[in-house]
């Protein structure tokens, strides 16, 4: 795809994709993990973790290892690709047990570093999965760093049968507002948060923790699959 129209007339031109063929991940566009402890619930990411399923699929696995660790995957473009506002959006088919979700989101080095103001860097969770228990889904903006001073705004949305077939998610991030989109649908404008104004990174990725639910080892491996993401700039 070289252009994209979103729903309001906005003309954008492809800056990033990959559509997950083949059976060997693309390096010069992602790199695994990194391969640390996340949340709190004892799961790393394991690079093991995430592969492509010879089919045109990107496979975010999560299981338990014999000793009771829980591993998951985990992507991400840092350092290959990074861009400041734009279009991002993916394909996905979520995972359907507890414990664990899957979320498809962007991230400013400036938030790694604990930088106070959302202009100089955010997480932005475009979808997170971590509401199965409800069946529902999840958007939110974080900024200020991940210690003390993290500050976050979320929605979540319970009115869809998201955990079945594959569903497409998407957010456009302009100078005045963050704007999230399922499958096509505006599904939240925020124009409240300070807009971000340096570059960030796609990620991809799968963990476990308690705000999933309970871990239940007999519903293990699950996964969550992507079939594509791409990133558009606006046409000039």
């Amino acid at each position: 795809m070289e252009n994209y129209t979103t729903p309001d007339g906005k003309k954008w031109i492809l800056t990033f994709s990959d559509e997950f063929e083949g059976t060997e991940l693309d390096l010069t566009k992602w790199e695994r993990g990194p391969e640390v402890r996340r949340q709190n619930a004892g799961g790393w990411w394991d690079n093991a973790h995430s592969y492509l399923d010879g089919e045109g699929h990107l496979v975010l696995k999560a299981s338990l290892r014999e000793d009771g660790r829980p591993l998951s995957g985990a992507i991400r473009s840092a350092g290959k690709f990074e861009q400041t506002y734009g279009y991002f959006e993916a394909r996905l088919q979520l995972p359907k047990t507890t414990g664990y979700w899957g979320a498809f989101w962007i991230l400013c080095r400036g938030m790694g570093r604990g930088i106070p103001s959302a202009k100089a860097g955010v997480e932005v969770d475009i979808l997170e999965s971590g509401e199965c228990l409800r069946k529902g889904v999840n958007h939110a903006i974080h900024w200020g760093g991940y210690g003390e001073n993290l500050r976050s705004v979320s929605k979540c949305f319970y009115d869809g049968d998201w955990y079945e077939g594959w569903h497409t998610y998407a957010l456009e991030w302009t100078k005045d507002a963050y704007i999230f989109y399922i499958d096509g649908r505006e599904t939240w404008r925020n124009t409240e948060v300070e807009i971000c104004e340096v570059p960030a990174y796609v990620k991809l990725t799968a963990e476990f923790g308690t705000w999933a639910g309970e871990i239940k080892p007999e519903e293990l491996p699950d996964c969550m699959l992507v079939d594509w993401v791409r990133v558009y700039k606006e046409a000039e």
